[in-house]
């Protein structure tokens, strides 16, 4: 145990003068080296999420609005433009889900109560077998072969 008198206020320098700051610069390497390609294309698949969901709001407005707006709505859902947007967002969806998955076991406490945690490779093995097999049964019902 320290019997030193505390210092009555620790943020405050020694000596009074100017806080010496580094200049603003972007850190090593940055955007593209290292792994700050990966980190930056992860957050932007955000833009996915956003977009698809501004995508899923204009179709309830458009369910509530008469059959004319649905049917508008349905003929420029089916165009071009949308449809490729939708493979592009399938793909970045599907890559931020399989690395958002990855980082899940590396957050989760050693143990779960009682039990030991799984080993790593058996929890992404389980999260992605459980995401596979959600969008297998959404696509089969969608698809009509099932409902």
């Amino acid at each position: 145990m320290s019997h030193a008198r505390p210092r009555l206020d620790a943020m405050r320098p020694r000596t009074p003068g100017a806080t010496r700051t580094a200049d603003p610069r972007p850190p090593d390497a940055f955007p593209l080296g290292g792994n700050y390609g990966p980190y930056l294309l992860f957050g932007s698949c955000g833009a996915f999420l956003l977009l698809t969901s501004l995508i899923l709001v204009e179709f309830v407005l458009a369910l509530g609005g008469g059959q004319a707006k649905y049917d508008a709505f349905m003929t420029r859902i089916h165009g071009g433009a949308y449809q490729a947007y939708f493979w592009i967002a399938l793909i970045g969806l599907i890559w931020f889900t399989v690395r958002f998955f990855g980082l899940f076991p590396k957050t989760q406490p050693f143990r779960f109560g009682p039990l030991k945690r799984p080993p790593d490779a058996v929890m992404l093995t389980g999260l992605l077998g459980a995401f596979a097999v959600l969008n297998i049964v959404v696509a089969v019902i969608l698809g009509g072969v099932l409902g």
